[in-house]
């Protein structure tokens, strides 16, 4: 069984000027996503979909995989389902994936024991559950933190079927008072 975790991490943000390696605390913000996918039991492939050269060098000293993004998969109006299209060729080169957990790099609260909660709850579903995603547990939106899911949902067209959550309290973070307010609660 191959689990992969896959992060799209631009290296501009439109509202938060260089977001992804925006200090918070001791370290950029990717960085403790990054942390997190080490302490994961699950995750030990994992990659970085950049255009930054920063991001790319912080990516490679944590021991992961950095596929370049082209320049036409950095435009605001793309999804993160387009970056994943693209990199998924890559990833598949060898071997085809079984799982995909994709987690945001601005979302500096994310935890090993959710990450694991939500791949446990797709993995051991027999096949019960397809797709797991961190909903707010105040709001009920999902937080876009993680999302794990069977890698044919890639590309299964129609309404998402087998949907699982784990409920969450983090801030996704696009303007400099996320990360005020993270730092002001000591999350």
């Amino acid at each position: 069984m191959r689990i992969v975790a896959f992060i799209p991490a631009k290296g501009n943000s439109n509202r938060l000027k260089g977001k992804n390696m925006f200090p918070l605390k001791d370290k950029p913000l990717i960085c403790w996503t990054f942390d997190a996918i080490k302490e994961s039991k699950y995750l030990d492939e994992v990659y970085i979909s950049t255009d930054s050269e920063e991001i790319s060098n912080i990516s490679l000293l944590y021991g992961f995989n950095v596929i370049e993004r082209p320049p036409e998969l950095t435009l605001r109006h793309v999804g993160k389902q387009e970056v994943l299209e693209h990199a998924i060729v890559e990833i598949e080169d060898v071997e085809k994936v079984d799982y995909i957990c994709m987690l945001q790099a601005n979302s500096p609260q994310i935890e090993a024991s959710k990450i694991d909660e939500a791949v446990e709850k797709v993995v051991n579903s027999a096949g019960e559950v397809w797709e797991c995603l961190s909903i707010n547990k105040e709001t009920l939106f999902t937080d876009g933190a993680i999302r794990v899911f069977h890698r044919d949902c890639l590309t299964r067209k129609g309404l998402g079927m087998y949907i699982s959550t784990v409920l969450t309290d983090y801030v996704d973070v696009h303007t400099i008072e996320d990360i005020r307010n993270i730092e002001a609660t000591g999350a």
